[in-house]
């Protein structure tokens, strides 16, 4: 029997058996060919591949299954095809209640995140119109409407499509939950508790009180009656919180009642609480009525996919009608950092200790400053020392922070820290001595303040916010001034040498582009990139300017520093195999052009994802 035949006609199917239809998945695949080619494509790889898996499901739905059965079914990556994964811990799939329609967030190459729905009956995903930085995709209780948050507000939509309507003003990052009267409830993420919006009200309420010890209230969802809800509590900020636990509540008030001790959030079905522990995702027996646990868990899936970062988020979303979607993952998922020479050749590596989003090489070569994605006792900024290879924590100070800049003589480091997170302000900036492991205070209010390179006389410091380049004194009255602002967004500023000239990365026509302007008087701009670009960054001499192209290749161009702009034609060095990121550090260059340290997506690292029709009669 072919493997199509198996999908067409099953006959009695194991509960713990795993179909794989390599010859469909290899057919749809071929038309999904254009993620990797196409620059406007969606690059969330893994939603995509989880979407393959169900169109193969409902194949097989649409037969004649045994209803007393579960089917799971798996497909692994194809050789050759590279899974890029937003590192935005926030991103987030929401099956519906009625098991029919899959929505998440989605970044293209662009740069940009909108939400996308995937109806399982149809063979491709829809981007939903002015969904422009939507995340944490929530549905109503029909199925019939999409929440999410985007630029400060939750949002609505219709699954049909349409112009997404306000629901409430929430400026720090919101996910939320929909009950069946139209209640709304809402979590901010950190020192925060749970809010309650109710149907034509104007204001929203606290539904929960953080408890002594809880620094977050997170991941609520109302339970199947619709009269409770639940939620995830920490008491850290660290990754590991041994101390978390998932609480329910009644809506209308009364005491928490503990569920179970979890780090991540958990989603509740009926006669079911899913949860992940160690990479492993269980189900609980539950009665919902008195939220009494019966019997021991019992395990569903190994090698649960965790996203590394401190919010207790975990891949994978289940309908209230027993349709289950999870990714595993086995090996390292960790970063390679190579260094390579400009004809491309690999001339040596550095082996990764902690797992990190973005890096900067110090003025001097001899340190690497770097962000982790998890949230450790130490904070999140680490230290490589290049000589020995050896991995050092920057910072004693157990908040988040971001975005490392060197000072032009390698004695400092400025940085961003987030007391809360990152989900709501302030946004403060600080800097450290090398070695020192204690931060002073630059400059900090309630606005974005991303910090991105230091001045070579060490005068100032360039920051900004999505549309805005400031320069922040670090002498007199320390106060960001902006110098350039457009509608486009902007990332990646640095400057030359000589402090003259600035380049920088800016969104336009939905594409990245590189561009070169004098400075500060922003006079003079030329466009680099001429068929999309990342990530600028200048040789020590500032005669040549270095990006990587919407292919991966690492381009260079020279630059001539006269009266006017002078920018010669980019010519490729060699192929760094990356999906470049317009807002992370992927790669560093040495002052002398020489050598290229690049951040590689980890080898041997394999993900997958999974469907499973009829989940709960594998626990029978």
């Amino acid at each position: 029997m072919s493997t199509g035949q198996q999908f067409d006609k099953p006959d009695k199917v194991s509960a713990e058996k795993v179909y794989t239809d390599h010859g469909a998945g290899r057919s749809i695949l071929r038309n999904f060919a254009w993620l990797r080619s196409r620059p406007g494509a969606v690059v969330l790889v893994g939603a995509l591949l989880v979407f393959v898996v169900v169109a193969l499901v409902l194949s097989w739905k649409h037969g004649t299954p045994r209803e007393s059965n579960a089917v799971r079914l798996s497909l692994g990556l194809p050789s050759g095809l590279t899974l890029h994964r937003n590192w935005h811990p926030f991103e987030h799939l929401a099956l519906s209640p009625d098991g029919e329609t899959l929505a998440f967030a989605a970044t293209d190459a662009s740069g940009e995140s909108s939400l996308w729905i995937r109806p399982l009956n149809s063979s491709e995903a829809q981007r939903m119109d002015q969904s422009e930085q939507a995340l944490l995709p929530f549905w109503s209780p029909d199925s019939q409407f999409i929440g999410f948050w985007a630029g400060g507000k939750l949002k609505k939509i219709r699954r049909s499509g349409g112009s997404p309507e306000v629901i409430f003003s929430v400026p720090e990052i919101a996910q939320g939950t929909w009950g069946p009267d139209g209640t709304i409830l809402f979590a901010k993420a950190v020192n925060s508790p749970i809010f309650r919006l109710s149907p034509n009200s104007t204001n929203a309420t606290p539904a929960t009180s953080l408890l002594p010890g809880q620094v977050s209230h997170m991941w609520v969802q109302f339970l199947p009656d619709g009269k409770r809800f639940m939620y995830l509590a920490r008491t850290s900020l660290a990754a590991d919180d041994p101390q978390a636990k998932v609480y329910a509540q009644p809506l209308e008030g009364g005491p928490p009642t503990e569920l179970l001790s979890s780090e991540n959030r958990a989603v509740a079905v009926p006669d079911y609480l899913l949860f992940a522990r160690q990479q492993n995702l269980f189900a609980q027996r539950i009665d919902w009525s008195t939220l009494r646990r019966i019997r021991e868990p019992v395990l569903l899936a190994r090698n649960v996919a965790t996203p590394p970062a401190y919010l207790g988020t975990s891949e994978f979303t289940a309908s209230q009608n027993g349709v289950l979607i999870y990714g595993t993952a086995e090996g390292s998922s960790f970063d390679q950092l190579k260094w390579y020479s400009r004809d491309g050749s690999t001339i040596g590596s550095l082996d990764p200790v902690v797992d990190y989003q973005q890096f900067t090489l110090s003025p001097d070569g001899k340190h690497l400053a770097l962000n982790s994605f998890r949230q450790h006792a130490t904070g999140s900024l680490w230290l490589i020392d290049i000589a020995t290879n050896t991995t050092t924590p920057l910072t004693i100070d157990p908040h988040a922070q971001s975005d490392p800049v060197w000072s032009p003589d390698s004695r400092y480091i400025a940085f961003n820290l987030l007391p809360n997170g990152g989900t709501d302000p302030p946004y403060l900036v600080e800097k450290i001595e090398v070695g020192n492991q204690q931060a002073q205070p630059i400059y900090g209010d309630n606005e974005r303040h991303w910090v991105e390179e230091w001045s070579e006389d060490g005068r100032f410091l360039l920051t900004h916010d999505t549309l805005t380049l400031s320069v922040l004194p670090l002498t007199g009255d320390r106060k960001p001034k902006p110098v350039y602002s457009s509608s486009f967004l902007k990332d990646e500023f640095h400057l030359s040498p000589d402090g003259r000239l600035i380049a920088y990365g800016e969104l336009r026509d939905r594409k990245w582009e590189v561009f070169v302007a004098s400075f500060p008087a922003f006079q003079d701009i030329k466009q680099v990139s001429d068929a999309g670009g990342a990530q600028p960054r200048w040789r020590g001499d500032g005669k040549e300017l270095y990006f990587i192209d919407y292919n991966g290749a690492m381009i260079a161009a020279t630059v001539d520093h006269g009266s006017f702009v002078n920018v010669g034609p980019p010519r490729k060095l060699f192929d760094t195999g990356l999906v470049p990121d317009p807002t992370v550090n992927q790669y560093a260059v040495t002052q002398d052009g020489q050598k290229f340290l690049v951040l590689e997506p980890p080898k041997g690292f394999l993900e997958s994802y999974s469907v499973v029709l009829n989940w709960p009669a594998m626990l029978k």
